[in-house]
């Protein structure tokens, strides 16, 4: 049974669902304001907290990196 869970930050959504692999058990997917998939991540952390984490931080550098 997948268990997705969604979150919007800085005007995008953070969809992080369980995914096993390596010694990752959580995958991200990152839209833009427009619902565009603009970021997928297989090995985005080992808790659920661990990957939205790192999703709000890709997210934060994408943003400065684009100023």
């Amino acid at each position: 049974m997948t268990q997705e869970k969604s979150t919007q930050y800085k005007q995008h959504s953070i969809i992080v669902t369980p995914h096993d692999e390596h010694c990752s058990h959580y995958a991200y997917v990152i839209k833009d304001s427009q619902g565009k998939e603009i970021k997928q991540v297989r090995m985005g952390g080992d808790t659920e907290e661990v990957a939205l984490e790192n999703a709000k931080k890709m997210i934060d550098f994408e943003l400065d990196y684009a100023q």
